[in-house]
């Protein structure tokens, strides 16, 4: 039962995937403009009425459905994009946090031997 419903969640995905790529790229957007406006040299609206009722059923829906698809899909390609460059920014940072460390860690070890060396040049002084 389970496999059954991860491959229907999978069926899904796929086509889902599939129509928001193709509701959401510009060529959709040409095509249903087409759609909108051919009908219109045959039969227009006669009254106020009318018109507002195409325009807001037809052209705002039709023509709206891809333009926002495709502005949310370069949206998320933008996002997509600060997304990897703060991972390899961070990456960097990683690097650096590992250099300095590092570095810290050989001045600490410096630092003791330099004040083993003067400890022991006081203890040679007062023999």
């Amino acid at each position: 039962m389970k496999n059954i419903k991860n491959k229907i969640k999978k069926f899904n995905d796929f086509i889902a995937d599939k129509l928001s790529y193709l509701l959401s790229i510009m060529a959709t957007f040409y095509i249903i403009t087409l759609l909108v406006a051919i009908p219109l040299f045959y039969s227009q609206p006669t009254s106020f009425v009318a018109w507002a009722s195409y325009l807001c059923s037809v052209v705002f829906q039709g023509i709206a459905l891809p333009v926002l698809g495709y502005t949310a899909r370069k949206a998320g390609d933008k996002t997509d994009l600060m997304l990897k460059d703060m991972v390899r920014m961070t990456k960097h940072i990683e690097r650096l946090v590992s250099m300095v460390e590092a570095q810290q860690e050989h001045i600490g070890e410096e630092i003791d031997e330099i004040k083993e060396d003067l400890e022991k040049e006081n203890d040679e002084r007062k023999i």
